[in-house]
């Protein structure tokens, strides 16, 4: 038996028996590395299982309330089509790029052992189709994975401003993206963007005025220089870019505006869809 193979061997033996306290000793040069790690193993398997917390239950039931709003309930067969696509194009990336591992035969039921692969297996599968989606448009087999990646970032953001920020990088990436797409698709991804660019905002806008900070404001106005500078070049190929840049032209005027209620102590009036405008 190779050594390779007594190690995996007493790695199992170790797991199988940290429940009981009972470990046979066995004289080995690599014992005590297999013995640390057979420690670590059950204290991870000892931790208490993460659950989500009441804000990622609201902000999770919020977003997918809004979607159904946005979208209808039901998908058409088309998004059938291109969700069946996009599974079948990560289980073919999947299959060419893992290797099989061995099954290490062991007396005990080895479900401590079992658990830890799963989920290290897990994540790095997951991981892995996230990031092969990270460059993919609209179209591409596994473009529905990198924007339910989008969703979940989200979901998982810390605060409003946080997800505002997220909102304003995603419409960064459908500028990259509209760039790659036919022209028949040019539309729609600006339109994308430009509800990305909205939510962003409006987030921004609504914490800067809450909190008294101005940072948020600051974070809208280096946005719209940025995505002016793309449109710019965009619009001598699209003439769908005019309505974006008019966006930006209003974002910039509220920015503005906000900036100064600020400095003047001018408190919030009511909200649009830009966020609030200032009371005085």
């Amino acid at each position: 038996m190779s050594s390779s193979r007594q190690h995996a061997d007493r790695f199992a033996e170790l797991l199988d028996h940290a429940e009981t306290g009972r470990r046979p000793h066995r004289r080995s040069d690599k014992e005590a590395e297999l013995v640390s790690l057979a420690d670590f193993a059950m204290t991870m398997r000892a931790m208490p299982a993460p659950a989500p917390s009441d804000d990622l239950r609201t902000g999770l039931r919020a977003m997918l309330l809004a979607k159904i709003e946005r979208e209808g309930i039901g998908a058409t067969a088309e998004e059938k089509a291109t969700e069946a696509a996009a599974r079948a194009a990560s289980r073919s990336a999947l299959a060419g790029k893992t290797q099989v591992i061995r099954r290490v035969p062991t007396r005990g039921g080895g479900r401590a052992r079992a658990a830890i692969l799963i989920g290290i297996a897990a994540g790095v599968l997951a991981s892995g189709v996230s990031l092969a989606s990270t460059d993919s448009v609209p179209g591409d087999a596994l473009y529905s994975v990198k924007r339910t990646s989008e969703q979940a970032q989200l979901v998982l953001a810390g605060s409003d401003a946080s997800r505002g920020r997220l909102h304003l990088e995603f419409a960064k990436s459908r500028l990259v993206e509209v760039r790659h797409v036919d022209a028949a698709t040019v539309a729609t991804v600006l339109a994308t963007m430009d509800a990305e660019t909205r939510s962003g905002v409006l987030l921004l806008f609504t914490a800067a005025m809450q909190q008294g900070n101005g940072s948020s404001i600051d974070a809208v106005m280096a946005f719209v220089s940025q995505q002016r500078t793309g449109l710019n070049d965009l619009r001598l190929g699209s003439p769908e870019a005019r309505t974006s840049l008019d966006l930006l032209r209003d974002i910039e005027t509220r920015a503005n505006l906000l900036q100064a209620a600020l400095l003047s102590g001018c408190t919030a009036g009511r909200i649009d869809d830009l966020g609030p405008r200032p009371a005085c």
